[in-house]
């Protein structure tokens, strides 16, 4: 199961749990299961960028993930 990882600002939104883990073939999906087991925690999770085993997407929907794989949201890029 891929290890989703929540750092301390999206946190409160988790009642204070910092990682689980979940069986989601790709980004989109655990989107999905987070806004289910988290109500209102994709409004901030539509601002984050999020690193699939170190890369980082700022559009990650079809990005699949592995069994093994490490989930962190980070602040969103902007470019110029």
């Amino acid at each position: 199961m891929a290890q989703v990882h929540f750092g301390s600002g999206l946190q409160p939104h988790t009642g204070g749990v910092e990682r689980i883990d979940l069986d989601v073939p790709r980004v989109r999906e655990m989107l999905q299961e987070l806004a289910e087991r988290y109500p209102g925690i994709e409004v901030q999770l539509e601002q984050m960028a999020v690193a699939v085993d170190g890369q980082i997407y700022n559009d990650a929907p079809y990005q699949k993930l592995a069994p093994t794989s490490e989930v962190h949201f980070v602040p969103k890029i902007g470019g110029g």
